[in-house]
């Protein structure tokens, strides 16, 4: 489980540097307000990178969603800290707006949301699963 403390501290020192770059390779999902799902960055308890592109973030009361990202972000399947850069400054995490995920590394790496989708706990743990099975045939 990652401490959440440091996911806090983390949020405002790394989110400053991020506020001008952009991706420049379009992800697989088109991403619609319509078909996604935001997070709640203050109500973030704990997440599980699934591998270098997707993970399952949960809000308060153990709600996951599954963020997935445009493009795979170095590092994200090892890290034990990441930030999430809300660039509409309204709190959330969705997969338009051009938020992003932070991995914290020597050099941080800034990675943009592609779509948020709320799951069951059932989903949840069946992309576990798969996550891990992927895993182990590598």
């Amino acid at each position: 489980m990652k401490p959440l403390r440091t996911l806090i501290y983390i949020v405002p020192a790394l989110a400053v540097g991020c506020a001008g770059t952009s991706s420049t390779t379009a992800g697989d999902r088109a991403a619609a307000p319509a078909e996604n799902d935001c997070v709640r960055t203050s109500l973030v308890t704990d997440w599980d990178s699934l591998d270098e592109r997707n993970l399952i973030v949960y809000e308060s009361r153990r709600r996951p969603y599954h963020v997935e990202l445009t493009r795979a972000c170095f590092g994200l399947d090892f890290s034990t800290m990441v930030a999430f850069y809300d660039r509409g400054n309204d709190g959330r995490i969705c997969g338009y707006g051009l938020d992003r995920v932070i991995v914290d590394r020597t050099i941080p790496e800034s990675c943009s949301v592609a779509a948020v989708d709320e799951l069951t706990d059932e989903q949840a743990e069946e992309l576990k699963q798969r996550a891990e099975t992927a895993r182990s045939r590598r």
